[in-house]
């Protein structure tokens, strides 16, 4: 729906001759008075919404409790509820008010005629894009619950990748940050202790001291400089992210850089997923691509595969449009082409997606089990280091003192 579109209530009478309710969105008056009569509806009132009543209230919701509203509706709707009934019971046994008013506010958007898709694909958050891609593709396909089933898969899929992420690289991050800590609070609040004692005893400290003291002394002077340095780079990092240009530099360091192979074979594989799941629940394969396309949340991945969709509408086959994707997995390239050969190319691709991703994380696993302990030796070295060497400047001091 465009910016420029608007919400107008509406009472209606149906071709059954019932009186109905409801929010139709369009560009004006006449437009939604247009869209309620072909629907089959005769307008009696229509008037524009001055409140927004699509808009969720409450705080944003998380990743996992999209998955169950979207998984819990599949159920519903195998069950035989029609979409707004299956809303209607999830909106009143929900316990967060964020997601009644999900539910009530895509009930008013497909009642008012919007399409599924574009209703699910605004109001579910970061995740939005996947679950209209795969909603769409169910309707496509005559499955609507299957697209939904396939869409919570998914979201969980995704949550349990990233819970996998965070329990193999939170080790080394806390490793990391209480090292710092340490190492900060040593020149903060215990070497200014000693530098005194270097001036009541009149000796030179040892070299190793000295250096300790003038980082001390160095941190210590611009303490408040470094502070406002901090703030300034967070203020532009939030920046950042609220312009999206910190996504855009991430994205492209993590596709260019040292773990491009690991960041590629993730997003690619999410991407081959999504597709093979669309093509096994009968979507076409040019709306499945568009789609899929959509719901990949890397920009520059996405720039990348946006040809391939024109390719493929030109006839191309799409093991050799992805060929020259570049930096996209040939093992996935190579699987659609059995794929294609073999008329099982959804499956296939799903295949692929999967492998890929249990590599990469493969790949994560070995770099955390190898980069907790290097962790551990080296940064443990370094605080042994810094003890080493106030313990022997204490000494020295100690013994002039005492000469």
């Amino acid at each position: 729906m465009a910016e420029t579109d608007a919400a107008f209530r509406y009472v209606a009478v149906s071709s059954a001759g019932r009186r109905v309710r409801g929010v139709v969105t369009a560009k004006d008056e006449a437009r939604a008075f247009e869209r309620l009569r072909l629907q089959g509806l005769s307008p009696l009132s229509l008037r524009r919404d001055r409140g927004d009543p699509r808009r969720t209230k409450g705080a944003p919701l998380k990743d996992r409790e999209v998955g169950e509203i979207v998984g819990n509706l599949a159920e519903l709707l195998k069950a035989g509820a029609d979409m707004r009934t299956a809303l209607s019971i999830l909106g009143a046994r929900a316990e967060r008010p964020a997601i009644a008013a999900l539910c009530r506010n895509l009930a008013g958007d497909i009642g008012g005629g919007e399409a599924l898709d574009v209703a699910f694909a605004r109001h579910v958050g970061k995740r939005g894009a996947l679950v209209g891609a795969l909603v769409a593709a169910g309707e496509a396909a005559g499955d609507l619950s299957g697209g939904l089933t396939r869409a919570a898969d998914l979201i969980q899929a995704k949550l349990k990748l990233q819970e996998k992420l965070t329990s193999i690289l939170a080790y080394p991050a806390f490793v990391l940050a209480s090292t710092v800590a340490a190492v900060f609070i040593l020149l903060l609040f215990v070497i200014p202790m000693l530098a005194p004692l270097t001036a009541d005893t009149g000796a030179e400290p040892p070299m190793a001291l000295a250096v300790l003291i003038a980082l001390s002394d160095a941190l210590r002077a611009n303490l408040t400089l470094l502070g406002v340095m901090a703030a300034v780079l967070a203020g532009l990092l939030l920046i950042g992210a609220r312009t999206g240009a910190l996504q855009r530099l991430v994205d492209r360091v993590l596709l260019e850089g040292p773990t491009k192979r690991t960041a590629r074979s993730l997003v690619f594989g999410g991407f081959s997923i999504a597709i093979g799941g669309m093509l096994s629940a009968g979507a076409p394969m040019s709306e499945t691509l568009r789609l899929a396309i959509r719901a990949v949340s890397s920009p520059a991945a996405k720039k990348r595969l946006e040809p391939v969709l024109h390719e493929v509408r030109q006839g191309e086959a799409l093991s050799g449009a992805l060929e020259r994707v570049k930096g996209f997995p040939s093992a996935i390239s190579r699987l659609a082409a059995v794929g294609e050969a073999t008329g099982s190319l959804g499956p296939m691709l799903a295949r692929a997606g999967r492998l890929e991703e249990e590599t990469a994380i493969r790949r994560i696993e070995q770099v955390g089990q190898i980069l907790g302990p290097a962790l551990i030796v080296g940064l443990g070295g370094l605080v042994g280091l810094i003890m080493a060497s106030l313990l022997s400047g204490v000494s020295s001091l100690g013994g002039a003192a005492l000469g």
